[in-house]
Formats: C-alpha cells, sequence, structure tokens
C-alpha cells in the first residue's frame, strides 16, 4: 500500500492538473473565440476591399489567417459573374435571398452565419462601389470548430498540464515528506521501545501543532503503559517471592513427616498422598522459579559479556543428569565463546534439557558445534515428538500439549516459553524438527 507522503502527493499533483487542465482549456477556448471573431472581422474587411477594385468579376482574396475563402461576384441579375470556391445551388439560393437582396437597398456590409458540421460559415456581401462592373460582392470563410481547434492546440493543454501534474507531485512529496519527519522520527523511536526499556521517550517536535501534541500524547502513553508494567512486574515479582518461603516450609514438613513413616510393609494407604503432596509442593516450587525468571527478565536488560557457552551447556547437561537418574543423557560440546547472559543461556539448556526429560521415554541427545558463523544446540528426546501444527503453540506461555500428562511430569508450561524469550533477547531463534532418536529436536541458533 502507498505511503501517506505518495497519496498525499499525489491527490494534491492530480488536484492541480485538474484545474490546469481547465485553465489551460478555458484560454483556449476564449483563444478560439478570438479567432472566430477575427475571422468575421477579415471577411467583412475582404467583401469591402473587394467591392472597390477595378476588376470584381476576377476576384483574388487572401485572409489573415491563411484560409482560403469563397468569393462570389453577382451583377443586378443575380447572375455570377466571378467566383472561386464550390458554390451548391442551396448556398447560391441563400447568398441571393440573404446577402444579394439587402444589399440593393443598403450600402453597409451584411454578414451571416451558416450552421456546417465543418464549422459555420461566414458570409459577408456589399454593394459594388461601380454599378456598371457588378451588384454586388460575397465572401465567406469556414469557422473551425473547437473540438478541431482543441486538438490542433492539445500541445498547449497537455504540455502545461503535465509540468502542474509533476511539479505539483515533486513539491507536495517534499514539503509532506518535510512536514513528517517528526512523525517518522517518533515512530522510529516507538519501534525501539520494549517493555525492558519503557523510560525512552519519542521526541517531540516544538512546531506548536498537532504534531506536538501527539508527541506529547506518545510519551503521556508511553508513562502510563511503563507504570502498569512496573506494577505487574513488581506485584509477579513479590506474589513468587512470598509464595517460596511457605512452599518451603510446607514442603520441609511434609518430608519431615515422611521420614517417620514405618516400614513398607506397615505404610498405610494414606501416604501415598503425602508423596503425591510433595510432588505438587516441587511442582509449585518450579512454578514460583519460573514466574521469577519471567518478572525478571520483562523488568530489566541484563548486560552480555563474553560467555564460554560449552561450559554454559556442560554444567547444565550435568545438574539436569542429577535431577533425572533414570534418563540417559548424552553430549557432544563444542568451545564455543559468545556474547551473552551466562545465567539465561544456563536457564535455556536446562528448560530444554528437563522437557526432553519428561517427555521423552529415557534417552536425550544434546549437541553443540558451530554452523554458519554461529553456535548451533540441539536438544532430542525419544518421546513421541510434537505435531507440525502444534510447534509454535507449545512456545506460548502456559501451554499444554497434553494437560493430563503435563501434571504428571511436573511441567508448568513456562519453560519453553522462557526459553525462547531468552533466546529472543540474544538475537537467536529456536526451531522445532524431528528428532533422530525419533521424538522432539529443539535446535538454537545464537549469533557469536
Amino acid at each position: 500500500m502507498a505511503s501517506l507522503r505518495a497519496r498525499l502527493a499525489a491527490l494534491v499533483a492530480v488536484s492541480i492538473g485538474v484545474l490546469m487542465l481547465v485553465a489551460t482549456v478555458s484560454v483556449l477556448f476564449e483563444r478560439w473565440q478570438e479567432t472566430n471573431t477575427s475571422l468575421t472581422n477579415a471577411v467583412e474587411l475582404a467583401a469591402f476591399q473587394l467591392s472597390e477594385t477595378d476588376d470584381p468579376s476576377s476576384p483574388v482574396v487572401t485572409l489573415d489567417r491563411g484560409v482560403d475563402p469563397l468569393t462570389l461576384t453577382l451583377d443586378a441579375e443575380a447572375g455570377v459573374i466571378g467566383q472561386t470556391g464550390e458554390l451548391d445551388d442551396q448556398l447560391e439560393t441563400i447568398i441571393v435571398e440573404e446577402i444579394w437582396a439587402l444589399t440593393t437597398e443598403q450600402d453597409q456590409v451584411l454578414t451571416i452565419r451558416l450552421e456546417d458540421d465543418a464549422g459555420d460559415l461566414v458570409l459577408s456581401g456589399v454593394a459594388c462601389v461601380d454599378q456598371t462592373l457588378c451588384d454586388t460582392v460575397v465572401v465567406g470563410a469556414s469557422e473551425e470548430l473547437f473540438v478541431p481547434f482543441l486538438v490542433r492546440n492539445l500541445g498547449w493543454v497537455l504540455g502545461p498540464t503535465l509540468a502542474a501534474l509533476v511539479l505539483g507531485w515533486l513539491a507536495t512529496r517534499w514539503l509532506v515528506g518535510r512536514s513528517l519527519q517528526p512523525v517518522d522520527a517518533m515512530r522510529a523511536e516507538l519501534d525501539r521501545i520494549t517493555a525492558t526499556d519503557l523510560d525512552r521517550r519519542v521526541p517531540v517536535p516544538e512546531t506548536g501543532d498537532e504534531l506536538e501534541r501527539l508527541g506529547d500524547s506518545m510519551n503521556h502513553t508511553i508513562d502510563r503503559l511503563g507504570s502498569a508494567v512496573t506494577a505487574n512486574e513488581r506485584f509477579v515479582a513479590d506474589a513468587a517471592h512470598e509464595l517460596r518461603s511457605p512452599i518451603a516450609g510446607v514442603k520441609a514438613a511434609l518430608e519431615i513427616e515422611a521420614g517417620r513413616r514405618p516400614p513398607a510393609g506397615e505404610q498405610e494407604a494414606g501416604d501415598s498422598l503425602l508423596d503425591e503432596s510433595v510432588r505438587e509442593l516441587d511442582r509449585a516450587a518450579r512454578l514460583v522459579d519460573d514466574l521469577l525468571v519471567l518478572a525478571r527478565r520483562d523488568g530489566a536488560t541484563r548486560a552480555h559479556r563474553d560467555v564460554d557457552l560449552d561450559d554454559v551447556v556442560r554444567s547444565a547437561v550435568n545438574q539436569a543428569a542429577s535431577r533425572h537418574g533414570d534418563v540417559q543423557i548424552t553430549q557432544s560440546v563444542s568451545p564455543i565463546r559468545l556474547h551473552g547472559d551466562a545465567d539465561a543461556l544456563h536457564r535455556v539448556v536446562t528448560n530444554l534439557v528437563d522437557n526432553a526429560a519428561r517427555y521423552g521415554n529415557g534417552q536425550v541427545s544434546v549437541r553443540l558445534d558451530h554452523v554458519d558463523g554461529g553456535a548451533r544446540l540441539v536438544v532430542e528426546d525419544d518421546g513421541p515428538g510434537i505435531p507440525i501444527e502444534q510447534r509454535t503453540h507449545v512456545f506460548e506461555r502456559f501451554a499444554r500439549l497434553d494437560e493430563s500428562r503435563a501434571r504428571a511430569t511436573g511441567g508448568s508450561g513456562l519453560g519453553l516459553a522462557i526459553a525462547r524469550e531468552l533466546v529472543d533477547d540474544h538475537g537467536g531463534a529456536i526451531t522445532i524438527g524431528d528428532a533422530a532418536l525419533g521424538g522432539a529436536s529443539f535446535a538454537v541458533r545464537l549469533p557469536l
């Protein structure tokens, strides 16, 4: 779609072109009327001059505009004694009735107009000065119709119109572009503002018009948005922080109670509920930790520095292996150094490996290598995989493909969302494919 600048320039250019077209046609119409008036005067003058010549029977008449006139010399009996140009019977009858009959009674030039498809025919007649030579002389010429006249002078119409259209388009585009420069600056600054830097403000032009008020409104909106985001972040962080202590206390109490249980043969059926409660508390603790990660990520921009990504991957994989003792985790790690946040990258690897361990069938593969000038981290499992139509949905916050299975494995629905957002912070991308082990394959690409 065309930009506002282009649309306004086109609108103004077309308007100027239409006005110029109307103006030039109006000027040409007046010129056409003046030309016809001049032709009438020239015909009348030629008739008068012909009436005073020594030999009216041999009329030789030229008009200033280069038109070949019709000339006719009549005797006292209305007989034609001299002629140039074609004369049909109907026209001869009109000349005799309308001009010859009247010139015998008055000395002035008589002029009539006859309608014709090629243009009105102007006829002027006057009595001869020497009645012994002739009685009446008539001179006629066809006026040009306006449309042929307009076509003949089309260059005078199109030239100024096109010039006005082009100049109007260029001038309007330049003027609108200059006027919209503050808008472009405000838009560019808005594009750079994210949830992590809501303290930035758009530049406000000191023009005293709508643009200045627009800039002020944008900054006021950012102020309100920043206040709302800050309040929300503070609430999430405070709530998550306050929940950690009671969850930890209840879990400790339950674990102590579980330690007092009788031997396996003497356990009651209710003991399984105690174990289930501990698992649910573990899940709640992980959910609180995830919420804290999101709150801290949305609330501030962390400084990036040089990071040995291979050390981060090994540390995260080793910790995951201790948490998932029944899962076989293999790793192939190449030395890679990049610019980033070590804690955030550690969280990415942890979330991906934990996800693969939960939903796989006992095997997880982790690879880190160089690809296309960047780093590639691939985490695969031997689980059921992820359908193609669900591969975008799994990165949404609190998204679960199988609610019952997610609860059974302790998933909160935030792990993959956190991983993708942290990867985005590093200018990378994360995609899902089919693993060689038969399950899902998560590939993370990071720029060095």
